[in-house]
């Protein structure tokens, strides 16, 4: 029976792989956080975006109501 030892094709073969796959993984998380930093801010931009929308649409109830008040 053969055994695999450390220094074999087979091992070494593996261990790059291994390699590959860390290598592969660390990418992925950088990735992974670089996104999740840039939804945050459009998260933020959009509640922004959300309030001054709330803003306007207040602004233009209000002059309805004004002209309307004006009997126009």
């Amino acid at each position: 029976i053969k055994g695999i030892g450390n220094n074999s094709p087979e091992m070494k073969a593996l261990q790059a792989r291994v390699k590959q796959l860390e290598t592969s993984l660390t990418n992925a998380l950088e990735i992974n956080e670089s996104h999740q930093r840039y939804n945050g801010k459009l998260q933020i931009r959009l509640s922004e975006v959300e309030s001054d929308n709330q803003r306007l649409a207040r602004q233009v109830d209000d002059k309805i109501q004004q002209i309307r008040n004006a009997g126009l």
